[in-house]
C-alpha cells in the first residue's frame, strides 16, 4: 500500500493526513489474515461463532491506551466492535495458552516497514536491516513469581518480574521480533533469539548483556553483521600463533587498536577496536562499577578491569574499509533509541499499568499495551518522513501527547467519533454500583435532614 504525499504547507489538514496515515494498517484490518494468525499461534482451534476474529482484534486494538484494564471492559469493547454483546464470561474462556504467542506475532504483523526508509547514513548503505535487541522488566506482584520469576535475595524470598524482550529494525521502523518471560531468562539466554530474526547482510547491534561468543560465532557463519561491547574477561587470540592476547600490554603500548582477533573459545574472527574515552568518563565508570559491586555484596572490579574502563573497546566483523573507528562509535549510539522507546512507554503510554489478577489477564493488557506502543514508534517515524529534512520529531514528546489522546486512536479504529466512543465509556462506567451497605454522595446528600428510623 502506498502512502499518500503530505503537504505541510497545508497546515488545515497535514495533521489529520498523518494520523489517518498512522492508522492506515488498522482501517485495513481486512488485509491481515487474523484468523490464520490465530490459528498458526494455538489461540484459535476452531472457527469463532460469535466473535469473528477481525472484530476480536479491532476490540483489542481499542483498549489498547486504556491505563485501567478488565475482563468486563475488554469484552465490552469487542462486543461495540462486533455489533453485539458479549461478556467477561465468554472472553475469560478465550483466554488459552496461545495467547501470548497470538498477540505477539500481532505488534510484527501490524506494525511491519513503512511504505518508505527513514533517511540513513552512508554507514548503513551495505546493510539490509539494522536490528536492535534490548528488553526492559517491570515488577510483578508476589502471587505471580511462579509464572514469572524475578531474582530472589539473601533471605530467600521470591519475587515476581516481567521482562520484555523487542528487536526492531531501525532503518525501517518495522518491529521484528517481541516475547515476554520472567526475569530469570535473562539476556544472555535470550542471544540465540536474533538467530530467528536476522538474514545474511543485516547488522546488529546490541548491549554487553546479549555478548555471548558462540552466537556471535553463528552469526558469522550467517553473513550476518555485528557491533559489540567487548565484555572483560572473554580471551582474546593472536590469529596467527593462536597464543591467547594481553590486552592491557597492547593499549598501554599505543593510543589506539584496530586489529584482526579471535574471539573466546570458538575462536570468533573479529575486529578488536579500542579508543581511549576521557579521564572524567573513566572515572565516573570505576566509581559506578565500585559502588555496583558493594551494593550486590561482590568482589570489587580489578586492576586490570579498572584500567580497561578507561576504553571504548567494541568488536565487530565490520571490516575497517566499511566503517572506519569513529564511525564505528557512532553507530553503536545508535543503539540508545531502543533505550528512548522504553522510556516512552513507561513514562507516557501506561506501560506500567497492568491488570496482574491472573497471569493471562496480565498478558492480555500488556501485548495491547505494546500494540499502542508500538503503534506511537511507527506514528513518530512517519512524522519525521513527512517533515523538511532539518525539523525531527521527539519519541517522548510524541508519546506524551498521543498518551493524552488515546479516546482519538480507539475511536478510530472502531470507525465512530469521538462523541461515541465517549458516550459508550460515560453509558457503562460513569455509574455507582447499587449497594445495600452503604449509601454513595448523593445517596447521602439527598437524605440529610431527614428523621432517623
Amino acid at each position: 500500500m502506498t502512502t499518500p504525499k503530505l503537504d505541510p504547507n497545508d497546515t488545515d489538514t497535514f495533521f489529520s493526513d498523518l494520523c489517518q496515515q498512522a492508522l492506515i494498517r488498522l482501517s485495513h484490518l481486512h488485509n491481515l489474515d487474523a484468523e490464520a494468525l490465530a490459528r498458526t499461534s494455538g489461540f484459535l482451534e476452531r472457527s469463532p461463532r460469535k466473535i469473528p476474529m477481525d472484530d476480536f482484534l479491532k476490540g483489542l486494538l481499542a483498549v489498547c491506551p486504556q491505563t485501567s484494564l478488565s475482563l468486563e471492559y475488554i469484552a465490552e469493547v469487542i462486543g461495540l466492535a462486533a455489533h453485539t454483546t458479549y461478556t467477561k464470561q465468554s472472553l475469560s474462556q478465550r483466554l488459552s495458552p496461545g495467547l501470548k504467542t497470538f498477540l505477539a506475532s500481532l505488534v510484527t504483523a501490524l506494525f511491519g516497514q513503512l511504505d518508505q526508509s527513514l533517511a540513513v547514513g552512508k554507514a548503513f548503505e551495505a546493510f539490509g536491516r539494522v536490528l536492535v535487541q534490548d528488553s526492559t522488566s517491570e515488577r510483578l506482584p508476589k502471587h505471580l513469581a511462579a509464572l514469572f520469576p524475578g531474582a530472589g535475595n539473601q533471605h530467600g524470598h521470591d519475587y515476581a518480574t516481567l521482562k520484555i524482550q523487542w528487536i526492531t529494525d531501525l532503518k525501517s521502523s518495522a518491529v521484528e521480533h517481541v516475547s515476554i518471560s520472567g526475569f530469570t531468562r535473562n539476556d544472555q539466554a535470550a542471544a540465540p533469539d536474533i538467530l530467528e530474526v536476522a538474514r545474511p547482510g543485516d547488522l546488529v547491534l546490541r548491549d554487553l548483556g546479549y555478548f555471548v561468543p558462540a552466537v556471535l560465532a553463528k552469526l558469522v557463519q550467517q553473513h550476518i553483521f555485528f557491533l559489540s561491547r567487548y565484555r572483560h574477561g572473554v580471551n582474546l587470540y593472536d590469529p596467527k600463533t593462536d597464543k591467547p592476547l594481553n590486552l592491557k600490554a597492547l593499549l598501554k603500548s599505543s593510543g589506539s587498536l584496530d586489529l584482526e582477533v579471535l574471539l573466546g573459545p570458538e575462536r570468533v574472527p573479529v575486529r578488536l577496536v579500542a579508543l581511549p574515552v576521557p579521564e572524567e568518563v573513566a572515572n565516573r565508570r570505576r566509581h559506578k562499577a565500585k559502588t555496583s559491586a558493594h551494593r550486590r555484596r561482590r568482589s570489587p572490579p580489578g586492576a586490570e578491569h579498572l584500567f580497561l574502563m578507561g576504553w571504548n573497546l567494541f568488536v565487530t566483523n565490520v571490516s575497517a574499509a566499511t566503517w572506519r573507528p569513529k564511525t564505528l562509535v557512532l553507530v553503536y549510539r545508535l543503539r540508545w533509541r531502543i533505550e528512548i522507546i522504553f522510556k516512552t512507554w513507561k513514562s507516557h503510554l501506561g506501560l506500567r499499568q497492568l491488570n496482574c489478577r491472573t497471569a493471562p489477564l496480565l498478558q492480555l493488557s500488556l501485548l495491547t499495551k505494546l500494540l499502542f506502543c508500538a503503534l506511537v514508534c511507527h506514528f513518530t517515524d512517519l512524522l519525521e518522513l513527512a517533515c523538511a529534512p532539518d525539523v525531527h520529531v521527539s519519541l517522548l514528546r510524541v508519546g506524551r501527547i498521543l498518551g493524552q489522546f488515546g479516546c482519538w486512536f480507539s475511536a478510530t479504529v472502531l470507525g465512530i467519533s469521538v462523541a461515541r466512543w465517549l458516550e459508550f465509556n460515560l453509558a457503562r462506567h460513569a455509574f455507582y454500583e447499587r449497594r445495600q451497605d452503604r449509601s454513595n454522595y448523593y445517596e447521602l446528600l439527598s437524605q440529610a435532614g431527614r428523621p432517623l428510623a
